[in-house]
């Protein structure tokens, strides 16, 4: 698997530095050959780690943080740098070099004694990694200059042409020759066509421009989401869709309690019946399909949504720091001022370097709220009840029990929450003063109809129980829908 993850990296670095090195040419390939020493770098530090198994882990995530300046060689082996900014690619590539070469040191030491921890965070590491992205920004500071030097050239030219043209115009006045005035209209029609060219370089070049801001923030997102490093909702959320038929939850949309929730910001709490057996998979089938209904509201640009699923079987989901990571990274995704609060967050912890605290990500999450609540805002969370209640002062669940009281509390108009899980006593005493919207699904006869025919079809599909007598069949249905509990 680590091999794996290693193959997947290295592949297209080489092939950037390759492509890259032949871009550059012989002029700088005969002083430096700056590409084909990185490369070298990176195979001495990936043989110094290969009997250290602890340390491959590390390695990705210092590969990682460099990784961003290997793609952007891409654009420069279609686009030839400038001088200048060869010299900062140059210098940019030296830096690079010593990290892997500190990194390459590190790994030494930690395999004499026995021990190998992260890479990055190291105080060597770390400071060569900010002067890495010291010359990340000089690098992008150039590019803009470039980029305004030619769009001044441009208009330049234009201005001379358009002088000409007029010095011309004011010669021929009084001038009735024809011959001459034909002339001098067809140098006019020249003229507007270089104008016209001139308008689309300027064209040109904002488009260059907003390429450019694009690649900047999407970099921004993708060092976010690493940096936040939380589990992703959309697999059981996909997990539960595949479970789906036709039908589903039709009964539930069309109910009062849940049109009420979706016109009106408030606070929907879906529960079942407080048991001791353990939750199936009927649960999530409902909160799949409210998130898919959102779901057409937010890709025809009328809501914002974001979603996570509790998970007893996996621990990343069972904590309220991977809610509210989980929650930013969906909202900031979709919207460029939430990304920008976000990144002042990154910006305000070195970049990266530190992890936030609950606190200050609870607070990032507010203002996108507060920021967003011009249209509906609907925030989901599956099987609360799935967050550990034993262990902690306060408790996974307590903290996430005090997240949603803190949101609902905000008593912003376009917030919509809805939080399913089972009656467990803690989170009744919590939600129930905070609920404007509530449903019981063990009452609803229309969740039992859903579970039956869910059950059903997973009998009748199975390979073996194909094989079973239509009574033994039937006698599991029976059993499992009625001890679903409405779940």
């Amino acid at each position: 698997m680590r091999d794996e993850r290693f193959t997947r990296w290295l592949n297209p670095t080489v092939n950037v530095l390759y492509a890259f090195s032949v871009t550059l040419g012989e002029g700088v390939g005969l002083v430096f050959s700056p590409a084909k020493t990185i490369f070298a770098g990176i195979g001495v530090l990936l043989l110094a780690a290969r009997d250290v198994s602890a340390s491959h882990d590390a390695l990705i995530d210092l590969f990682e943080r460099i990784e961003s300046f290997f793609k952007r060689l891409e654009t420069y082996t279609e686009v030839p740098p400038t001088m200048a900014m060869t010299e900062i690619i140059v210098k940019i590539m030296v830096e690079v070099l010593s990290i892997l070469a500190i990194a390459t040191k590190q790994i030494k030491q930690g395999r004499t004694k026995k021990y190998m921890k992260k890479l990055v965070g190291r105080t060597d590491v770390e400071d060569g990694l900010k002067r890495l992205d010291k010359l990340t920004q000089d690098e992008a500071r150039m590019a803009t200059t470039q980029l305004l030097k030619i769009t001044h050239n441009v208009n330049e030219k234009v201005m001379g042409v358009s002088g000409q043209v007029k010095s011309v115009n004011d010669r021929v006045k009084g001038v009735d020759d024809k011959g001459v005035s034909n002339k001098v209209k067809d140098v006019d029609n020249k003229v507007k066509v270089i104008i016209n060219g001139g308008k689309e370089a300027k064209v040109i070049m904002q488009q260059t421009a907003n390429s450019i801001d694009n690649l900047k923030w999407n970099q921004m997102r993708d060092n976010i989401r690493k940096w936040l490093s939380h589990p992703d909702p959309s697999i059981n959320h996909n997990i539960a869709c595949d479970a789906h038929h036709k039908g589903t939850a039709e009964w539930f949309f069309q109910g009062s309690a849940f049109n009420e929730w979706k016109s009106t910001g408030s606070l929907l709490w879906v529960h079942g019946k407080r048991t001791s057996s353990p939750p199936v998979v009927i649960r999530p089938l409902m909160t799949s399909t409210i998130i898919q209904d959102i779901v057409t509201l937010r890709d025809a640009g009328l809501a914002s949504l974001a979603y996570f699923y509790f998970d007893f079987r996996d621990a990343d989901k069972q904590s309220r720091r991977n809610l509210l990571s989980s929650l930013l990274t969906q909202l900031s995704a979709r919207s460029d001022p939430c990304c920008d609060i976000l990144s002042q967050l990154y910006t305000a912890h070195d970049s990266g370097a530190q992890k936030p605290t609950d606190g200050a990500l609870t607070q990032c999450l507010n203002k996108m709220l507060t920021l967003l609540d011009h249209d509906p805002i609907y925030i989901i969370v599956d099987a609360l009840d799935e967050c550990p209640n034993a262990s902690g002062m306060p408790s996974p669940r307590e903290q996430v029990l005090d997240l949603v009281k803190e949101l609902v509390n905000l008593s912003l108009p376009s917030l919509h929450i809805c939080v399913t899980s089972r009656p467990e006593i803690d989170i009744r005493d919590v939600l129930k003063p905070l609920t404007s919207c509530r449903m019981s699904l063990h009452d609803q006869g229309g969740q039992k109809r859903d579970i039956l025919k869910y059950v059903r079809s997973v009998v009748h599909s199975d390979i073996k129980m194909q094989r079973w007598r239509d009574e033994d069949k039937n006698l599991v249905i029976g059993t499992l829908s009625e001890r679903a509990d409405g779940m």
